[in-house]
């Protein structure tokens, strides 16, 4: 199977250098059942998504999974990446500074001070929260960043 083509639970896997066999003799699972899962046949239970992100030490597994499989966490979540810690510190500075070179005029201060927001700010409150989303996933990336 090519690599482009993988799903989130073989590409994790393979990260975590495990053959399907020894993997799914860890998750309690039957080889066939692991690889159904990873051929996007079916779909592993909460359940074991928390296991496999246990024993491939992945906990932006969780993450990937919650956003594939409900449409609550895909309008919550953001995509976030597994990198290591000192790349995931460094995107997270860089959209920080990005967010304030954008928003010097401090425009979310002024939407928010009212307690507030009316139909003529609606618009850029919008605009701010999409903008934050970058921040957003740069902090998840920090927090579940490899070799943490």
């Amino acid at each position: 199977m090519s690599k482009d083509f993988q799903t989130m639970y073989a590409r994790y896997r393979n990260a975590a250098g495990m053959t399907q066999e020894y993997a799914a003799e860890l998750l309690g699972v039957a080889t066939r059942t692991l690889a159904a899962w990873e051929r996007g046949e079916s779909k592993p239970s909460d359940e074991r998504v928390l296991s496999m992100v246990d024993i491939y030490c992945a906990p932006t597994l969780a993450i990937e999974h919650l956003r594939a499989t409900t449409a609550i966490a895909r309008g919550i979540l953001p995509p976030v990446d597994a990198v290591p810690l000192p790349q995931a510190v460094c995107q997270l500075l860089s959209s920080i500074r990005t967010l304030e070179e954008i928003h010097a005029e401090d425009r979310l201060l002024q939407i928010a001070a009212d307690g507030q927001v009316d139909q003529i700010e609606a618009p850029d409150f919008t605009r701010l929260l999409e903008e934050l989303e970058p921040v957003m996933a740069a902090v998840l990336a920090v927090k579940y960043a490899r070799g943490v």
